[in-house]
């Protein structure tokens, strides 16, 4: 056995008898000579015992007075060295007596194990244990003691010492573990109130009951609530004046545990202001704990913006259409022109007629004159081309109401067109949208095509905003043309068809944009709806089109808008337009199936 393999435990012994201290020196000195005996044994014999654990070895340090006892720990304790156990005396005169120094020794070094070594019985241990206090630290042996005593009490106080040693040097580092932990805790949740406090959206949290758990500084200023006057209140019992506060209760009542909701909610600031808040509302935590985050982003100069660019995009097209425009509205004016001309040069023949008149009433003129006079209406070319004009002029009228009504008509869905709408969705038949839109587009389409509607007589009026709506069909048709154009150009065909089919889905309105204009190459259909994508040449398309129509019946409408491709053929797009569209998540898929 190594030296290195050796456990040292250190004794002390205070006692005032020198062979006391002679004693315990042969007792500990015993245990290294009985490993060499029996090393010694196996040498001589060959037999060679089971491995056992080494033996410790025993330093001892003698003391024949209480205080030179303290001494001595102090001293080791300086060192850096514990005393397992320390057998005391009980009787030392004439110094402090075994209690005493115990006391002291305790004073020093907390967990010293401690054995009274007594002859006398005149300190009983309800006595000891009223001075020391009763403790699992302090043993009693009494003497005179056996040697085995001496060893069993050493080494089980001096292994619950080094037990008691290492479990305080656990604690101690686990102390200083959960305290570094705890900082960094800490310092994550201070770096992290900071970020949540710099977010610039409103960020609130509510419990169960729909009571606000959270206020961040977005939120006050925004609502000019502080949050110590929402926290513990329901949202919608603020004072804050929603536009429409139902849409909120819906919004707050949904399930974002399957979908996190997610729509635009309007309210009246303090200085009666109108302001957008885009709204996202999603689950906490764990479903069962019903908490809610509500995340909403100020978004009312981005929708002002945006009003404005489609305001922008819609004159943009009114401008391009502008010449067709003029020339369908040119072309019923100029009959109407004539119609008009034509009835009242008639009218100017016919007076001359009328002129003559008060003479066939006149009883003064003769009967002589008046047949000169029916004489001269006869041969009068007027009075024939009256008889034919007043056979003609009912026609060239009803002409000229069709052609107002045309030209009516036009102005209309060119009003219709261009109005900058306001944001709100209203009630608006899908027919008469689709009507005006094909009456704007006529001149970009009855050179290339024919239009075939099939639209369903008892559709029924959806919620939407008739400008976009106009806008989005528009693009649509327009795209059309141009693909059936092309195709007219490499003269594949002599005039294509645009095919226009309403349906009623019951909680929805399907619409069908059908053309023959030859498809949509594969390696483009997944591009179609992107901005700013386009297959014409430079000044012929911005490839805003289809974007803007995705735009308005997805994100709008929350509605949905596809497009199957017969290739060689032509594309069908499907638009879905729900008729009363609830808050829900926005899909955020393009051109995807339903």
């Amino acid at each position: 056995m190594s030296v290195s393999d050796t456990k040292v435990e250190h004794l002390l012994v205070i006692d005032d008898n020198e062979a006391i201290h002679n004693d315990f020196q042969k007792i500990f000195a015993a245990s290294p000579a009985h490993d060499d005996l029996m090393a010694l044994d196996a040498e001589l014999f060959g037999e060679e015992s089971e491995p056992q654990a080494p033996s410790p070895s025993y330093a001892l340090s003698f003391a024949s007075q209480g205080r030179q006892g303290l001494q001595i720990v102090q001293q080791a304790k300086q060192r850096g060295v514990h005393f397992g156990a320390a057998f005391v005396d009980m009787r030392m005169p004439p110094g402090w007596d075994g209690v005493q120094t115990i006391q002291r020794l305790w004073e020093v070094d907390p967990d010293l194990q401690v054995v009274i070594c007594t002859a006398f019985s005149d300190h009983s241990w309800n006595e000891i244990a009223r001075r020391l206090g009763r403790t699992d630290k302090l043993l009693v042996l009494k003497k005179p003691f056996d040697e085995i005593e001496a060893v069993q009490l050493a080494t089980s106080l001096c292994e619950k010492r080094r037990l008691l040693d290492d479990h305080r040097r656990s604690l101690s580092e686990l102390t200083k573990t959960v305290a570094s932990q705890q900082s960094k805790l800490e310092s994550a949740h201070q770096n992290a109130e900071v970020l949540i406090d710099s977010i610039s959206s409103i960020l609130i949290c509510l419990d169960r009951d729909r009571c606000v758990t959270r206020w961040n500084p977005h939120a006050e200023n925004t609502f000019d609530i502080k949050a110590d006057d929402a926290i513990g209140r329901a949202l919608p019992e603020l004072s804050i004046a929603w536009s429409d506060a139902a849409k909120l209760e819906s919004l707050l009542r949904a399930d974002s545990s399957q979908a996190p909701q997610h729509d635009e909610i309007q309210f009246v600031d303090r200085c009666g202001g109108k302001r957008t808040l885009d709204i996202r509302i999603s689950p906490l935590c764990d479903a069962a704990s019903a908490a809610m985050l509500v995340v909403a982003t100020d978004v009312t100069r981005q929708r002002f913006i945006q009003a404005q660019l489609d305001q922008s995009r819609r004159l943009e097209s009114v401008g391009q259409l502008a010449a067709g425009v003029a020339h369908e509205i040119n072309t019923p004016m100029q009959y109407i022109g004539d119609n008009v001309r034509y009835v009242a040069k008639t009218i100017d023949r016919l007076s001359q007629l009328l002129d003559c008149l008060p003479a066939f009433v006149d009883q003064s003129v003769s009967d002589a004159e008046l047949i000169e006079l029916r004489h001269a209406i006869d041969g009068c070319d007027n009075a024939r081309k009256v008889r034919t004009a007043l056979e003609q002029v009912p026609d060239a009228l009803v002409d000229s109401i069709d052609g107002v009504e045309a030209v009516s008509k036009i102005v209309a869905a060119m009003k219709e067109l261009s109005h900058p709408g306001t944001g709100k969705k209203s009630q608006l038949c899908i027919n008469h949208v689709l009507q005006s839109t094909i009456a704007v587009a006529r001149n970009e389409w009855k050179y290339v095509a024919e239009i075939q509607t099939d639209l369903d007589d008892q559709l029924l009026p959806i919620d939407g905003l008739p400008s976009e709506l106009n806008q989005a069909f528009l693009n649509i048709i327009i795209n059309a043309s141009h693909a059936i154009g092309e195709r007219a150009e490499r003269h594949e065909l002599d005039k294509g068809v645009i095919s226009i089919c309403t349906r009623d889905l019951g909680d929805a309105v399907q619409v069908t944009i059908s053309d023959n204009g030859g498809g949509i190459p594969a390696a483009i259909r997944k591009r179609v709806f992107e901005p700013f994508f386009t297959t014409k040449d430079v000044g012929k398309g911005t490839g805003q089109g289809l974007a803007i129509a995705h735009s308005v019946i997805v994100q709008k409408h929350r509605g949905k808008l596809w497009f199957d491709v017969d290739d060689e053929v032509g594309t069908t797009f499907t638009i879905q337009i729900p008729r009363c569209p609830q808050a829900a998540a926005v899909s955020e898929s393009i051109g995807a199936m339903p």
